[in-house]
């Protein structure tokens, strides 16, 4: 072979991965933000000449009975040869793209972002190179200033050529951006106009007298973000104090003028800080253990016997939060609140990681000793920052996250690159990212967002045992009668819509909280809805139509797995075939093949069952790559791409039902 042959046979095995870029005289339109906007709003139904939708019309579209169905596909969009990254012009239409996702109309979704190539190489490596080409995207998008959360990259590979295209076709390399589910737990503008919401965040690391910490100024800003991107406040309604701007006179200032003065009963207030906490000397005898718990603001001073003057004790925010009558008031404060810190282990330079103070060179910082004599108040609550149950609160609903108990210490995370706290991280990761959602309602509860944090902070105690010598408790202190209702949100408020939810990517946007797309589906669990762990049970699922069954399993941590087919199930041929009208019960009757059993942990659980009325082919392949009954490491992609399988495969919709049902793990007594 002479080397122009081995040229041409190298670009014919790269010919799937190459860049996409057309001649220059064909060079792919760069769509502007509005055609992306009436595309992912209106689907099909947007033509090229048609009238965009009007800016700031954020009412809903018609539901469309396919999911998946708004999108838009962006030639300009290309990669460098066999390469994921990106060209200057995909940068421009992705500037374009992050600009229509934050208009009034779009910004309460999530969407897909999908990576396909041509079939030209490898079947593996295109799709390694697809998913990496999609994760680009995804990056420049964050970069962009849109909400990480909002977005799932999904590598598709040459599975999924354009319709009546050759799979060959070079114009099949090609990105994606498709609409998922609303991304919004519930807009408190939307349903009480009338509802003023004042957000102070606060972030202190740039201590001037005491030591430094990374980490809060970003925890601020992720927190900016996700009362913006999905609480639904208005930017102009948060105010941040960032490091030297967060005096102890601007922290009450702005409680007093931005807070107290700006809301009235029946107005939402959010409270956020990140800093250093610690104690000192109680002033009216309401402390058990002769301290007040505080935080540290920017300015405190350090005297020459290393004690501290000039932080912010409970009772002053307790007094603040009192002038609140009437609101509904969440507080969330990362920081420690524990005794001297001569008792926190330090190696080397990890006390710039523990959120109490000490000096500026590491050394000890001293609190004042207490009068013994001094009479304290029995039956007050040590354990919080601040007591929500406090006769002065009646009349506040108010809810207090905190990163530790009282005599803990709250911990910057050293797991990740971009420094954040570990509590706030997880605080975000599972209310903003639905990984609370135990139970993939959409809904994020005050008592799965609690789980959640407590579990995760647990763990990461235990890989770090070194630094939490005291544990990592965080606490949740509120109305006792609450615990099911939204975290950060009225019940009334919110919708069942989470990215995480496997309805709201399999079915597509439901108008209203009702909504359910079930199809004419039923399923159930023979033994039941409250299971002991260990126990076996049979699924039964019942479909008006013929199609293929899925089973996925949503565990009560919130991890996903594909339950049926399965390794077990494909090894001796078991049909996933359901017929119309005749129930199919899983394993099965007579000689099983496999067993289901409830393994911990306890908790609540969602079983979904999904029956597919199209063509089997490709839902075969998606299925067998996940037969192994391993969590799925990537839940969100999953769903896009069995959901993109359906659509595909379905000659006209509906191509697929959906059902559910909620059970609760328990231990056995």
């Amino acid at each position: 072979m002479n080397s122009m042959l081995r040229l041409l046979a190298v670009v014919a095995a790269f010919g799937g991965l190459a860049s996409g870029v057309a001649a220059a005289s064909e060079r792919p339109t760069v769509f502007s933000y509005k055609t992306i906007e009436c595309k992912l709003l209106q689907g099909d139904r947007c033509g090229a000449d048609k009238a965009m939708v009007v800016e700031g019309d954020d009412s809903p579209p018609e539901p469309d009975p396919s999911p998946l169905s708004y999108r838009i596909g962006l030639p300009a969009i290309e990669f460098e040869f066999n390469s994921h990254r990106l060209t200057a012009r995909a940068v421009e239409q992705l500037d374009e793209v992050a600009r229509a996702l934050e208009l009034k109309t779009l910004r309460h979704y999530s969407f897909a972002v999908q990576g396909h190539t041509d079939s030209v190489g490898g079947r593996d490596y295109n799709r390694r190179l697809s998913v990496k080409r999609a994760g680009s995207v995804k990056r420049t998008l964050v970069s962009a200033g849109i909400a990480e959360h909002r977005l799932v990259d999904v590598g598709m590979g040459e599975d999924y050529p354009l319709p009546d295209m050759s799979p060959d076709d070079g114009r099949n390399r090609r990105v994606e951006i498709v609409r998922l589910g609303s991304t919004d737990k519930g807009r408190t503008s939307s349903a009480s106009p009338n509802v003023r919401r004042k957000a102070l965040l606060i972030g202190i690391g740039a201590y001037r007298n005491v030591g430094r910490l990374i980490g809060p100024v970003s925890d601020a800003k992720a927190m900016r973000a996700f009362v913006t991107g999905v609480l639904g406040y208005d930017a102009r309604d948060v105010k941040m104090l960032l490091d030297a701007e967060a005096t102890r006179s601007a922290i009450l200032g702005a409680m007093d003028e931005w807070l107290i003065g700006g809301t009235g009963p029946g107005d939402e207030v959010f409270i956020y800080f990140s800093g250093h906490g610690w104690q000192q000397l109680d002033t009216n005898g309401d402390e058990p253990d002769r301290y007040d718990e505080t935080l540290v603001p920017v300015d405190v001073a350090v005297r020459a016997n290393n004690t501290v003057d000039g932080m912010i004790t409970d009772d002053e925010i307790g007094a603040m939060l009192a002038r609140l009558d009437g609101r509904r008031i969440n507080v969330v404060v990362d920081s420690c609140h524990a005794g001297t810190s001569d008792k926190m282990m330090v190696v080397g330079d990890h006390w710039r990681y523990i959120k109490s103070p000490r000096r500026s060179d590491g050394g000890p910082l001293k609190l004042r000793t207490p009068d013994a004599n001094r009479e304290v108040v029995r039956d007050s609550e040590p354990d919080t920052f601040v007591s929500t149950k406090d006769p002065k609160f009646r009349t506040a609903d108010i809810t207090v996250w905190a990163a530790v108990e009282a005599h803990q210490k709250a911990l910057v995370d050293e797991e990740v690159r971009a420094p954040m706290s570990v509590f706030t991280r997880r605080l975000l990761a599972g209310a903003r990212d639905a990984m609370a959602d135990a139970d993939a309602d959409g809904t994020v509860t005050r008592a799965e967002l609690y789980r959640y944090v407590l579990r995760e902070s647990e763990a990461y105690c235990g890989r770090h045992p070194e630094r939490c010598a005291d544990g990592l408790t965080p606490q949740i202190h509120g109305a006792s009668n609450a615990m099911d209702a939204p975290a950060f949100m009225p019940v009334a408020m919110a919708t069942p819509s989470s990215p995480l939810a496997v309805k709201d990517i399999l079915v597509g946007p439901v108008p209203t909280a009702g909504a359910q797309a079930g199809g004419g589906v039923q399923v159930r669990i023979e033994q039941g809805t409250r299971l002991e762990i260990g126990t076996a049970v049979d699924i039964v699922v019942t479909s008006p139509r013929d199609g293929e069954l899925v089973l996925l399993d949503v565990s009560p941590t919130g991890e996903m797995m594909q339950l049926f087919p399965n390794e077990y199930s494909l090894r001796d041929k078991v049909p996933t075939r359901i017929e119309a009208g005749e129930p199919k019960k899983v394993p099965g009757s007579g000689d099983r093949t496999f067993r289901i059993r409830i393994s911990p942990p306890a908790g609540p659980g969602t079983l979904v069952a999904v029956v597919s009325h199209g063509d089997s082919t490709r839902i075969e392949k998606l299925t067998t790559a996940h037969k192994d009954l391993a969590v799925i490491e990537r839940p969100k992609a999953y769903l896009v791409e069995l959901a993109e399988v359906l659509r595909a495969d379905a000659d006209s919709p509906p191509h697929l039902s959906v059902a559910s049902v909620v059970y609760e793990t328990v231990s056995a007594p």
